[in-house]
């Protein structure tokens, strides 16, 4: 009975029709005040449950002045009523994976792995299948720095 209940749960979440629809992707640029300047690639997906909540997901690479520095985000985050129809704010909390490499003293390069957790706020305007959007991310652990992050995010459910 509860394979069954579960099957059902996500079928009705992730209808072929219904995910469409509530997904978004896009590009992003970062700047990190300990890996300087970034980019990546986003996914947001809106629960049909829940449509306050938000599921974001990130890639991004980094290019610090040595080495190499890439992070996975996963956050979920909650829509924020505004009385602008156009404007949204949400904020959330989530996991970071950082990914870091570069030469030790001795010219041997050294990786390390970190996880931590995400503090996120955004600012989001919605145009028609496009949304232009800002957000900052503070990482307690992992990458253990402030992230600026803007793009644009297309729907891809305008079918």
């Amino acid at each position: 009975m509860r394979k069954l209940l579960f099957v059902a749960l996500m079928g009705a979440v992730f209808t072929p029709g219904a995910l469409s629809a509530q997904l978004v992707l896009g590009p992003q640029l970062n700047w990190g005040d300990d890996s300087d300047f970034g980019l990546g690639a986003r996914a947001e997906y809106t629960w049909s449950f829940d449509p306050g909540t938000l599921t974001l997901g990130s890639f991004d690479y980094y290019f610090p002045k040595n080495g190499d520095w890439w992070e996975v985000n996963l956050n979920i985050g909650h829509k924020i009523p505004v009385e602008l129809a156009d404007l949204g704010l949400y904020a959330g909390a989530g996991l970071n994976w950082a990914h870091v490499s570069a030469p030790n003293s001795a010219g041997q390069k050294v990786s390390d792995d970190k996880f931590g957790l995400n503090l996120l706020a955004g600012l989001k305007y919605y145009l028609t299948n496009l949304t232009p959007y800002g957000e900052i991310r503070v990482q307690v652990g992992g990458g253990q720095q402030v992230v600026l992050s803007g793009g644009v995010m297309f729907d891809v459910g305008s079918g």
